[in-house]
């Protein structure tokens, strides 16, 4: 299954993007920002930093459907995981309006076996998808609730933190709200 270019994986980036944007109030991949939509910067961004391949999860255009609604991003991860191929993942969240392709390529330059991750912050992270990984992944999408979490599945990955030296976290912001949307636009 593996998707290779050149004798080498290709990377793939993934836009985490099937959310319902309860708290926001209306679709936070459709907010747009500097004259872009987030999902339109998301997958610029991914492509900066190196990703030969993107895709969005979610039920819109061009998205990979949730196979379980409901089950957060890691239901997204796991929806990607049956339609696109191992290697090297970059996977983002839609709702970060300030990332940009310095905060990913860290990630992708970390030497890990299993996934790599901003200390304190479970996204963005660089993920490689195996047999192994999806392994891990269905024990986790078995799980119930909150421990069905990404912070689960990194924890059964065995992922490295990165210490944020040198990447100012205001990159790493969630907008979840109005009140967050305001003050990232300040």
């Amino acid at each position: 299954m593996a998707d290779r270019s050149g004798g080498r994986h290709v990377i793939v980036g993934l836009v985490l993007a099937g959310g319902r944007s309860s708290r926001m109030g209306e679709d936070k991949a459709l907010m747009r920002i500097g004259g872009h939509t987030l999902l339109e910067r998301s997958l610029a961004v991914l492509r900066a930093a190196g990703a030969e391949r993107v895709a969005i999860s979610g039920a819109r255009a061009g998205g990979i459907p949730d196979r379980w609604p409901e089950a957060g991003p890691v239901g997204g991860i796991a929806s990607a995981a049956g339609g696109l191929p191992d290697g090297e993942w970059l996977v983002i969240p839609v709702d970060m309006p300030r990332l940009h392709e310095d905060v990913l390529r860290p990630l992708l330059a970390t030497s890990s076996p299993a996934a790599v991750s901003w200390q304190g912050h479970p996204l963005p992270m660089r993920l490689t998808m195996n047999a192994a990984t999806r392994e891990v992944l269905a024990g986790v999408m078995a799980l119930a609730g909150r421990e069905r979490s990404v912070f689960a599945l990194q924890e059964r990955l065995g992922t490295t933190r990165l210490p944020l030296d040198g990447i100012d976290p205001r990159y790493l912001l969630n907008c979840n709200t109005p009140q967050e949307w305001r003050e990232v636009n300040a």
